[in-house]
């Protein structure tokens, strides 16, 4: 049975615990294979870890079910570390955050250094952000990335994408070997416009 993994869809341990949604998908460079997905609870105190994808066993437009406790997710890498960049490490004309610090009877700002982020993934690997948008042959953009569709080997075999033919939104599955390049917001494929257009509408389920 195939899995689908699509974005915003709720994660939920072996012990049926709410981990949160599906934000991105990781997928390595030369063989289009998912990786990991990203696992994303809260909101001012943002969690984002990276699951490797054979903690998954089960997969659905709505769910995302792993075979790990929620213990064992509060172990895992997380996706993204933020630092500071200080000294020799700062870019050039970076924007320095501020923060406030009352001095006497005037509150005076204090320029904290640059913030700085960086993925624990592989170099190569795209971490698809949701909404990714399709290009078309001709350069077009011609809709976003829906959600993928995956064989037991954690492969992805068709992209679901959401297009607007005629002025209607549709639901269209196209090959991976369609595939040109994949980027952290877009993914380029073979196919043309009107090539995407004549293809039959994605049945739900």
């Amino acid at each position: 049975m195939k899995n689908r993994l699509k974005w915003g869809a709720k994660v939920i341990s072996s012990d049926g615990k709410n981990l949160g949604k599906l934000t991105r998908i990781v997928v390595h460079p030369t063989n289009n294979e998912v990786t990991h997905i990203v696992i994303e609870k809260g909101f001012f105190n943002r969690v984002a870890k990276l699951a490797p994808i054979n903690c998954v066993y089960f997969a659905a437009p709505d769910e995302v079910r792993l075979e790990v406790n929620a213990e064992e997710v509060q172990h895992l890498q997380d996706f993204e570390e933020t630092y500071f960049v200080t000294g020799e490490g700062s870019e050039e004309g970076a924007t320095p955050i501020y923060w406030l610090r009352p001095v006497g009877d005037y509150a005076e700002l204090y320029p904290l250094p640059p913030l700085m982020k960086e993925y624990n993934i592989e170099e190569g690997s795209r971490a698809v952000e949701p909404g990714a948008f399709v290009i078309t042959a001709e350069e077009k953009e011609i809709g976003r990335v829906g959600s993928v569709i995956l064989d037991d080997s954690g492969h992805i075999t068709h992209i679901v994408i959401n297009i607007t033919v005629k002025g209607e939104k549709t639901d269209k599955i196209i090959p991976v070997d369609w595939i040109m390049e994949i980027k952290q917001s877009s993914l380029k494929i073979s196919a043309s416009e009107s090539m995407l257009e004549k293809l039959p509408e994605k049945n739900e389920g």
